[in-house]
């Protein structure tokens, strides 16, 4: 191992930097570098170093920086919603479960007491059918009819009609 530094090797080393290595040179140069122990591992090393570089930058093909935060700012926008959905769906599921259940106690309820109100609700509307103009005189003596039935009754039954009509209309719109 020698102690001095070669005089060819900062000439070399500037050749191989800008890429003109071998083919700017000249011929003595050329001799000195494969007869030169530290010139020949320094051409050695840098050529191997470039082509190396040379095939990683190839393979590595990242798409556009405009890309990546695109599709990371659209992950982020999915995640909250996600998240912001999940509470959501828990209060739609316990409405409809509620619902259902009032619904199910209701026409339990009146199955066991007394029908004659739907009996009366469909001899109403098979009269309606019927006559070929809607008169409210007709409605009139029908509502007095349906006296035996109390606000108690109607008013659940109302109030679940609305509240299933609700949520029909939001899980439609939600599909949408």
């Amino acid at each position: 191992m020698t102690l001095r530094p070669c005089p060819y090797e900062p000439e070399i080393r500037q050749l191989l930097q800008l890429g003109h290595w071998p083919q700017s040179c000249s011929p003595e140069l050329r001799a000195h570098a494969e007869t030169c122990r530290v010139c020949e591992d320094l051409v050695l090393i840098t050529q191997a170093f470039r082509g190396a570089r040379a095939v990683s930058a190839s393979a590595a093909q990242l798409p556009p920086p405009g890309v990546l935060w695109w599709r990371a700012q659209l992950r982020r926008r999915n995640a909250a919603v996600e998240r912001i959905q999940r509470p959501l769906l828990g209060a739609q599921i316990f409405a409809l479960a509620f619902t259902l259940c009032v619904a199910i106690g209701f026409a339990v309820y009146q199955a066991k007491h007394d029908l004659h109100w739907i009996t009366s609700l469909g001899d109403w509307l098979v009269s309606l059918s019927q006559s070929r103009t809607f008169h409210f005189e007709v409605l009139w003596s029908y509502a007095s009819a349906w006296s035996s039935i109390s606000l108690v009754y109607l008013i659940p039954c109302v109030a679940i009609l609305a509240l299933l009509s609700g949520v029909v209309l939001y899980l439609a719109s939600e599909k949408q």
